[in-house]
């Protein structure tokens, strides 16, 4: 396979994309959620943990779909929970030959009214010239998807210890008249090369079914 076709295939991969229920939606929901992300992890992680199980030695294998969904839906929760009443918390993923290829990836929605007619703003928004933290020059691309336009920016910043990082910020306006704002950071080169595309399958998501979040929740 040529490099051209290898970075097609990278960027082809289909993302799992999800919203994490916020504390508002009650126990009851998020209990349901909770026994979801376990069945997920179950079904998509079962053959990496069977793995990973046969080759351990040190002791009885800590780890099971069980502990690890309930786990990881502990962690994105109280993520959640510190979100404004106008942001959601969404979590995605990319598979492989039927397996995850990678823990959640946790991303931001915020949703806002638009601060005048010309969204141009938005590109200030999501760091179009850069930011401090950014290691080089950001890349823009423009995306339009049925049901809205916007843009989005993918750059390599740097941690204050030196870890290079990918920032995605994108934005959209949507027909109903509401702008929205997409924000994630992915620490390994393998989500690097696929995350602009994850993140624009979600925008599309948001645009054809609005997610259940109306303007009402918009700041």
């Amino acid at each position: 396979m040529s490099t051209d076709a290898d970075l097609l295939a990278l960027t082809d991969i289909p993302f799992h994309w999800e919203f994490v229920p916020p504390a508002d939606g009650g126990a009851e929901q998020r209990e349901y959620w909770t026994a979801h992300l376990i069945e997920f992890f179950d079904k998509w992680a079962g053959r990496v943990l069977a793995t990973a199980k046969a080759e351990w030695t040190a002791g009885e294998f800590p780890f099971t779909a069980e502990n690890i969904g309930r786990e990881t839906a502990a962690l994105l929760m109280a993520k959640a929970d510190e979100l404004p009443d106008y942001a959601r918390l969404a979590w995605g993923t990319a598979f492989h030959q039927e397996q995850v290829l990678w823990s959640p990836i946790p991303l931001v929605v915020e949703y806002h009214r638009p601060m005048g007619d010309d969204p141009g703003y938005l590109m200030e928004t999501v760091g179009a010239a850069g930011l401090p933290e950014d290691a080089r020059e950001p890349v823009l691309h423009y995306v339009s998807v049925p049901g809205a336009d916007g843009v989005r920016i993918f750059a390599i910043g740097r941690t204050p210890r030196g870890s290079a990082y990918g920032r995605v910020d994108a934005a959209m306006r949507l027909d109903s008249g509401i702008d929205v704002v997409l924000r994630t950071r992915v620490f390994q080169m393998d989500q690097m090369a696929v995350i602009g595309a994850g993140v624009e399958q979600l925008m599309t998501t948001i645009a054809a079914e609005g997610v259940n979040v109306t303007g009402e929740t918009a700041q």
